[in-house]
């Protein structure tokens, strides 16, 4: 029973955080993101030729809001996520009211606050 009412909590989490990207076809998880930004290695990423897309046109508000909560409470994510923020300003292709809040390949989701 303990098992089962787990299962249950952890698909509801999950499917509170799906959405769909306009960038891409295939569903995209803000845990995805997430993941995406825990794990790049900052010291790798160039600014070369960046896609960008602004989370704030996929995302409803109760999403951000927790997108914002998820990155607040992660110390990694929210270290890579100044670290690639400043890097992306620094070279003026973001402005600075936008953040990095997820990375997938090469692409960058950005929230404007």
């Amino acid at each position: 029973m303990k098992r089962l009412r787990y299962l249950a909590l952890l698909t509801a989490m999950l499917a509170t955080f799906a959405f769909t990207t306009a960038a891409s076809a295939a569903p995209t998880t803000v845990g995805t993101l997430l993941s995406g930004l825990i794990n790049v290695n900052v010291g790798d990423v160039t600014v070369g030729d960046v896609t960008l897309i602004d989370v704030n046109n996929a995302l409803n508000n109760n999403q951000v809001e927790i997108l914002k909560n998820v990155l607040n409470n992660s110390p990694i994510a929210s270290n890579n996520s100044n670290i690639l923020t400043n890097l992306l300003r620094d070279a003026q292709i973001i402005t600075d009211n936008q953040i990095v809040v997820g990375v997938l390949g090469g692409t960058f989701f950005i929230l404007t606050q």
